[in-house]
């Protein structure tokens, strides 16, 4: 397996490289980007008391799975839902999460140009693209304004819940 840091565009390749008889891609953060990224989740969640996650996906099946199962991990974590872009940002602006969890295919305004207005007016907040749409030019897209893109066939709920569990209060 191919792992590819996914943090702010980073790119770089990291992990056990050799044998590459398993040509799969999976992301995660490389060894230098992982403090970086604990030191910024632990300073929001710091500021707000407690780490509030929004998830923005159309589908409803997927939503109530990730939901239940970010909450039988995450018991004490907030979870907001929107299925659009009208409902993320009015959550944005009442709810302030700490970090989002994306889809790009969603119906009038896409995840992209979602993200970038949610960047635009609140620079802190962590958004990782989550999506089946796993292109090159998507990818490069969502890398010019999300902090994270993850193929929902690529990547596993373990490798995206390490990241969340790592930084949680009781977690240190």
């Amino acid at each position: 397996m191919i792992r590819v840091c996914c943090y702010k565009g980073c790119g770089v390749i990291f992990g056990e490289k050799e044998p590459l008889s398993d040509k799969r891609v999976t992301h995660g953060i490389c060894p230098k980007h992982y403090e970086i990224y604990l030191k910024e989740v632990k300073q929001m969640m710091g500021m707000a008391g407690g780490l509030k996650v929004l998830i923005v996906e159309d589908s409803h099946h997927f939503r109530q799975w990730f939901k239940e199962t970010f909450h039988n991990r995450f018991p004490s974590i907030e979870i907001y839902e929107a299925t659009n872009g009208e409902e993320a940002l009015q959550i944005m602006e009442t709810s302030r999460p700490h970090l989002v969890f994306m889809d790009i295919g969603l119906p009038g305004e896409n995840g992209l140009e979602l993200t970038k207005k949610i960047k635009t007016r609140y620079p802190n907040v962590i958004v990782m693209i989550l999506t089946g749409y796993d292109f090159p030019e998507y990818r490069q897209a969502s890398l010019r304004y999300a902090d994270y893109f993850f193929s929902k066939d690529s990547s596993t709920t373990e490798t995206i819940f390490t990241l969340v569990e790592s930084v949680l209060p009781t977690h240190g």
